[in-house]
């Protein structure tokens, strides 16, 4: 069933999962409503005139080059028959996505380069150039885009953040994240390379990619099994046409080379970072390759970082329902039934029924795998959004499906009729990072998944987009951070999107990491809004301060 990035086969984090349900539920209640891409917005502290920021000397400093070169770190063994099915033949001819320049054919322009930084929403922003290739810097640029919103006191000096993905830009979250109040830092958050506002990947049309992640991921014969292998085929084709080279270079870590050059580029000699979901990874990755850089790094809602596949996201949704199943039962308000079990069977008999008769939803239908995604956005959350997420269920079973299908929506990228650069940069960047052992596995593994998930992975289905992509896999490095200071993993025991699991054994390999646990719902435990988690934040971001390992807060 692959390796350890088949966490990477879920969906897409979803940043500010408050608003996006709160703006659904505006619309079932007739309400006006802003953008769903609508961010809350902080005041600027930006000057009103754009100002430069002049490279720091370089001393012995080589930003985003490892001391130890990448090939000669660790890896885990790859199986046989890795990326077997892969469309590695297919060429772009004249992609859409058009590379800046290289600065130079060395990296020495890159690390004497000057920012410029200009008032924006929320902060100020800037662009860096990296090279396309770190290894062959002479042969294109990227644009990668960054915002810095400036706190009242940065003596600490910036505080790297990521919302995790992959895929998902980061200036939005470095907004949100910025009214946390982390005394002492500026919040600095940047689109990693090939999303958002930097030199970002493109696919195809919104009917082709509609061909492709709205395709039927549940066949029951062999015509529509041809039918869904074709749809992902031909995407991994569109987006090879359109994105050209840049699908070979979207790895976690060429990302992580980028970040430690905008760490030296904002003159910090460490980098203090919060990284979630898959940002856990991103810091677990910088880590080991940029050990001797790493400062205070929080790790929330840890990732897959081990070679055991053993428990699968679709099992943290299914474990994220059952807890919600069972708060239901408890419930006078909630009608879907009396029992857990009860009511697991009724929500995944509605899906299945999905399958052969998709709800009319104006001139578009929601169908089976489509409902459980509506259903997984709100078990992102915690308990606050349960009667929401009750609401939304019965108004399925009553034949609207209304806020299932805009749910669904949310989850894979698709917004006011379009796929957004999310919906592409997503298997761009796993399909790079994963290893994958062809089609015929992708479906004995969904088999074997359902079994232990029948509600998420048994209604969602197989995706066939690494199986047919057309770019190679990158290096499946062991991240152990050795070396590196201290690093807080957070995890959430009812964690939909990264079971807990995973942050128990990604405390347990990065060789300096101390486990946080949250006995609560909902995915990332730094937005729970519970004292005790925040109050141990803020003791280690701010002062240093490490809890004691396998600390727990209720």
């Amino acid at each position: 069933m692959g390796n350890w990035v088949r966490w990477l086969q879920g969906l897409l984090v979803v940043v500010a999962i408050g608003l996006v349900v709160a703006l659904i539920f505006s619309t079932m209640a007739g309400k006006p409503q802003p953008s769903a891409s609508s961010q809350p917005v902080v005041e600027s502290s930006a000057a009103a005139e754009p100002s430069t920021q002049s490279a720091p000397a370089l001393g012995d400093d080589t930003p985003g080059v490892p001391d130890i070169p990448v090939d000669q770190h660790e890896v885990w063994p790859t199986e046989e028959g890795a990326g077997a099915d892969r469309q590695l033949d297919v060429t772009a001819t004249s992609p859409s996505v058009e590379l800046p320049a290289a600065l130079g054919d060395d990296l020495t322009a890159y690390w004497q380069q000057t920012l410029t930084w200009e008032p924006c929403s929320g902060g100020e922003c800037t662009t860096m150039k990296v090279p396309l290739d770190w290894e062959n810097p002479g042969k294109a640029a990227l644009d990668i885009a960054v915002i810095r919103i400036k706190g009242k006191d940065s003596r600490l000096g910036p505080l790297f953040v990521n919302p995790g993905g992959p895929g998902v830009g980061g200036k939005s979250f470095a907004i949100d994240t910025a009214k946390q109040g982390w005394a002492g830092y500026d919040i600095v958050g940047w689109d990693p390379r090939g999303t958002g506002d930097s030199t970002h990947v493109e696919c195809g049309t919104t009917e082709q990619t509609d061909a492709a992640y709205l395709a039927d991921g549940t066949p029951d014969d062999e015509a529509e099994r041809s039918a869904l292998i074709d749809a992902w085929t031909a995407f991994g084709q569109q987006c090879r046409q359109a994105s050209g080279e840049l699908l070979d270079h979207l790895s976690t870590i060429e990302n992580v080379r980028d970040l430690d050059l905008l760490r030296f580029l904002l003159g910090a000699e460490k980098l203090n970072y919060i990284g979630v979901s898959y940002g856990t990874y991103i810091g677990a990755v910088y880590a080991e390759l940029f050990p001797e850089n790493t400062g205070r790094m929080v790790l929330d809602s840890a990732v897959n970082i081990t070679n055991d596949d053993s428990v699968s996201q679709a099992e943290g949704f299914e474990l994220a329902l059952t807890n919600y199943a069972t708060w239901c039962a408890g419930e006078e308000s909630c009608t879907l039934g009396n029992s857990t079990e009860e009511i697991m069977t009724k929500i995944n008999t509605f899906l299945h029924g999905l399958d052969a008769q998709p709800l009319q939803v104006g001139d578009r239908t929601l169908s089976q795998g489509q409902g459980a995604n509506g259903i997984a956005l709100f078990l992102y959350s915690g308990a606050e959004v349960y009667p929401l997420l009750t609401q939304a269920i019965l108004a399925g079973i009553g034949g609207d499906g209304t806020v299932l299908l805009r749910a669904g929506d949310d989850v894979v990228g698709r917004k006011n009729g379009e796929w957004s650069t999310q919906a592409f940069a997503f298997p761009a960047i796993r399909c790079v990072d994963s290893w994958d052992l062809g089609v015929d596995d992708a479906f004995t593994g969904w088999e074997e998944i359902a079994a232990k998930s029948p509600v998420f992975a048994g209604n969602t289905g197989v995706d066939l987009v690494c199986e047919r992509w057309t770019a190679p896999i990158a290096p499946q490095l062991k991240p152990t951070g050795k070396g590196a200071a201290p690093i807080l993993v957070v995890g959430s025991t009812g964690d939909s999107a990264t079971p807990y699991e995973h942050a128990v054994t990604m405390s347990e390999q990065l060789e300096s990491a101390v486990l946080l646990t949250y006995d609560g719902p909902g995915h990332g435990a730094i937005t729970a809004n519970n004292s005790c988690v925040d109050e141990t934040l803020h003791a280690y971001l701010e002062q240093g301060t490490l809890p004691e390992d396998k600390k727990t807060c209720s």
